[in-house]
């Protein structure tokens, strides 16, 4: 398959991916079209993977990752002037207002407990297959996930308790 083929059928579900585990719709933008540059320098390799698209969606998780860890990630802040909604809302999926709370909530966990669950919920993929894309190990998925739920249940039970 060329890479534009690619792109044609699959990056849409990688741009949902990205701002699923970013949190963020300018930095997803970023890490997708920084991962794009990687994936089509590399892509005579990564056609011939077993799985290029989770080829592609390590690639997305290791750039969010890497620039998380960057002192330009660390120091700089941007300044929001608005967010855009969603272009599209599938029948009997979150209301905005909640997936903007849940996008709110994983902004708090760190990338590989945000990415493990991304992973799992989202992509509904098996701890196995989570590992390889995360290049750990099967216990380590699972203490991603566990120690994310929890801290997801930490905050919304703080919210909780002051709106209650």
């Amino acid at each position: 398959m060329e890479f534009e083929q690619f792109l044609d059928s699959e990056l849409d579900a990688l741009a949902r991916y990205a701002r699923a585990i970013s949190g963020d719709r300018e930095q997803a933008h970023d890490i997708l079209a920084e991962a794009m540059i990687k994936t089509q320098k590399a892509w005579p390799r990564i056609n011939h993977a077993e799985n290029p698209v989770a080829y592609v969606r390590r690639i997305i998780t290791n750039t969010l990752i890497s620039q998380q860890r960057s002192w330009v990630s660390r120091h700089i802040f941007t300044t929001r002037t608005g967010e855009l909604p969603d272009t599209a809302v599938a029948a009997g999926s979150a209301t905005l207002e909640t997936r903007d709370e849940l996008d709110q909530r994983l902004r708090t966990l760190a990338p590989r407990q945000r990415a493990a669950l991304v992973l799992r919920y989202y992509l509904d993929l098996d701890d196995e297959a989570i590992a390889a894309e995360l290049q750990c190990s099967v216990s380590s998925v699972r203490s991603y996930i566990s120690r994310g739920l929890s801290a997801l249940r930490i905050t919304y039970d703080r919210q909780d308790e002051h709106h209650g």
